[in-house]
């Protein structure tokens, strides 16, 4: 005799299938993933109970027990931030400091290896995110995939506009320029990396797993 479903032990009910994960909950499942093969510390979210399905903690905190602290209702944390895809579509939203205008290098230095990625305006560097363009010599939105392969940059932006907009407050501007630093030390692109706790490095699809979880989804 087949079977279709298997009845639930406690109501004798069938059990209906999982739902699909989205995009976001595809990402955060990938940085759970690269969380757990580099440290062995991090818990899937889904066996935390009464958490909800985002991480909002530091770097170091998404890393070991102190990601159920940020979930305490008297903690203030919050990770509320807008995509790199809103700032590119919604001028408005941006904080009055600083301007689309403005380079990116004059926030966020570059390596000599990525200077290109430096001499573009804050507004070009979001057109980049999933979007390859042809630019020459340097100037004006390039092949993401060349340049920013994993597009670090736009998701760094973001986070700091979140920041200056106080639309997210789990990260601090200090820990963000940490981040972006050390990555860009170790050699930015497909090299860079960031060590969030001593053993652990994440390259740049790790860096911007993590920094979608202090996005509001």
């Amino acid at each position: 005799m087949t079977i279709n479903h298997q009845p639930d032990r406690a109501n004798g009910e069938a059990v209906a299938p999982p739902a699909p994960l989205s995009a976001s909950g595809n990402a955060r499942r990938r940085f759970t993933r690269a969380g757990l093969g580099a440290s062995g510390v991090l818990m899937t979210l889904a066996s935390q109970p009464g958490m909800a399905a985002t991480v909002c903690a530091s770097p170091s905190g998404s890393l070991s027990n102190g990601l159920q602290s940020s979930h305490r209702p008297d903690n203030p944390l919050t990770c509320g931030g807008n995509s790199p895809g809103f700032y590119a579509n919604n001028a408005a939203g941006w904080p009055s400091n600083p301007a689309p205008a403005r380079k990116f290098k004059d926030i966020f230095p570059v390596n000599a290896s990525q200077a290109a990625l430096g001499d573009l305006t804050l507004a070009e560097v979001f057109k980049t995110n999933g979007n390859p363009h042809g630019g020459k010599g340097g100037k004006g939105p390039f092949k993401s995939e060349d340049l920013d392969p994993h597009n670090v940059a736009s998701h760094v932006l973001a986070a700091y506009l979140n920041i200056q907009s106080k639309r997210s407050t789990v990260l601090t501007e200090n820990q963000l320029r940490a981040i972006w630093q050390e990555y860009q030390f170790n050699g930015g692109g497909k090299l860079g990396y960031y060590s969030p706790t001593a053993g652990v490095k994440w390259y740049g699809d790790e860096i911007v797993a993590y920094l979608k979880t202090t996005f509001h989804q």
